[in-house]
C-alpha cells in the first residue's frame, strides 16, 4: 500500500451565493447541491485520482448518505474495506456556501459518525505497512495521535481545523502542511499578513523535520528543518471553486512522497494539482489524473529560494525520523 488515509467523511451540501453572506446576515442561494467530501475523504479521493494503492480508515453512518461515501471513493480506486459503518450515528454532513464568482467558500461542518473513530480502528498492520500515512484533524485527537504512533512510513500530518495538538503528536510527524493561518495558530503568534521569509522562521519554530505552508492562489512553502526553504509559485488558471483544493494538494502531495519523489518536487506536482482542482465544482468536481498534472507542470514555475540556511541541499527528501533527509 502506498498511501494510507486516516480521516472523516462527509456529505457535502453545496450552496451557491452571489457574496458570502457576513455575522448574522441572510443571503438568498441559487442553487444546491450534494456531493461527497470530508477532509479525510477528498485528500484519499484525491490521492487514488492520481495513482493506485491508495486506502482509507474512517466511519460513516449506517445509513444511505455512509454507503454514498464509501462508493464514491471506491469508483477512484480507494479500497474502503476500513471504512466502517457505525450503528446509530448519522454520516458527517458539512454545508458550505461558494461564492458564484471566484469560488470562495465557508465550511460548517456536524462531524457525525466521525467522532466514533477510535485508536483501536488504527492500530492495524495497513496502517504499519502504508508508505505515507496522510493525517487530518476532523476526527478525535486521540485517534490522530494513535494513527501517527503506529505509522512506520512517513507521516503528513493537514492541522486543519486549526486547533491545539496533544503533547507528542508533532514528535510523529515527518511533514507538516498547514495554511497562513494554521500555522499562526500552531506557534501562537500574533494574525496578520507575513513575508514568505516571516513564515519560514516561524515554520521552523515548530520542530518539524519539514513544513509545508500552503498558500491558495500563491503556491505553496516548503521549509526543511536546516537548509533553504523554498517558495514554490502555482500555475495561473480560472478558477470556479476553490473547495477542496487544499484537500487535493495533500492528496496529491502524500501520493508523489509515496512514489519516491524527493519534497520540493513533491510539493510542485501537488501545486499543479490543486490549481488543476479549482477549475470544477465542489471538492471533486476537477480532481485531475496523472497526466492532466503532469501536463501543468509545464506551466507551473520553479520554485525559488526564500533564505540561506545551510546544511543541507533544495529538495531534501522527506521522510521518517532516523532516515536520512529527515
Amino acid at each position: 500500500m502506498s498511501v494510507l488515509v486516516v480521516g472523516s467523511l462527509n456529505e457535502d451540501v453545496l450552496v451557491t451565493v452571489d457574496r458570502l453572506p457576513g455575522r448574522g446576515e441572510t443571503v438568498i442561494g441559487t442553487s444546491v447541491r450534494v456531493a461527497p467530501g470530508g477532509k479525510g475523504a477528498n485528500q484519499a479521493a484525491a490521492a487514488g485520482r492520481l495513482g493506485p494503492g491508495v486506502a482509507m480508515v474512517g466511519r460513516v453512518g449506517d445509513d444511505p448518505a455512509g454507503e454514498r461515501q464509501r462508493a464514491a471513493l471506491a469508483d477512484l480506486g480507494v479500497d474502503v474495506r476500513l471504512v466502517h459503518r457505525t450503528p446509530g450515528e448519522l454520516t458527517g454532513t458539512a454545508t458550505i456556501p461558494v461564492e458564484a464568482a471566484g469560488g470562495e467558500n465557508l465550511i460548517v461542518v456536524v462531524p457525525g459518525a466521525n467522532t466514533a473513530l477510535g485508536p483501536d480502528d488504527v492500530d492495524r498492520p495497513e496502517v504499519h505497512r502504508a508508505a505515507v500515512v496522510l493525517l487530518q484533524l476532523e476526527n478525535r485527537l486521540d485517534t490522530v495521535r494513535a494513527a501517527a504512533a503506529a505509522a512506520r512510513g512517513t507521516v503528513v500530518l493537514n492541522p486543519a481545523p486549526a486547533q491545539p495538538l496533544p503533547a507528542g503528536l508533532l514528535d510523529r510527524v515527518d511533514v507538516l502542511v498547514p495554511n497562513e493561518h494554521e500555522l499562526v495558530r500552531l506557534t501562537g503568534a500574533d494574525d496578520g499578513d507575513r513575508t514568505p521569509a516571516e513564515l519560514t522562521a516561524l515554520s521552523r519554530q515548530l520542530g518539524v523535520p519539514a513544513v509545508v505552508v500552503t498558500l491558495g492562489a500563491r503556491g505553496a512553502l516548503v521549509v526543511p528543518a536546516t537548509g533553504p526553504a523554498l517558495l514554490q509559485a502555482a500555475p495561473v488558471v480560472s478558477p470556479v471553486d476553490t473547495t477542496g483544493a487544499g484537500d487535493c494538494f495533500c492528496g496529491a502531495l502524500a501520493q508523489a512522497l509515496a512514489g519516491g519523489t524527493e519534497l520540493a518536487g513533491a510539493v510542485r506536482y501537488a501545486v499543479a494539482a490543486a490549481a488543476s482542482s479549482t477549475t470544477g465544482p465542489g471538492a471533486r468536481g476537477a480532481l485531475p489524473d496523472d497526466t492532466a498534472v503532469r501536463d501543468l507542470l509545464s506551466r507551473t514555475p520553479a520554485a525559488v529560494p526564500v533564505d540561506r540556511g545551510a546544511g543541507a541541499p533544495d529538495g531534501c527528501p522527506a521522510g521518517p525520523r532516523g532516515r536520512a533527509g529527515a
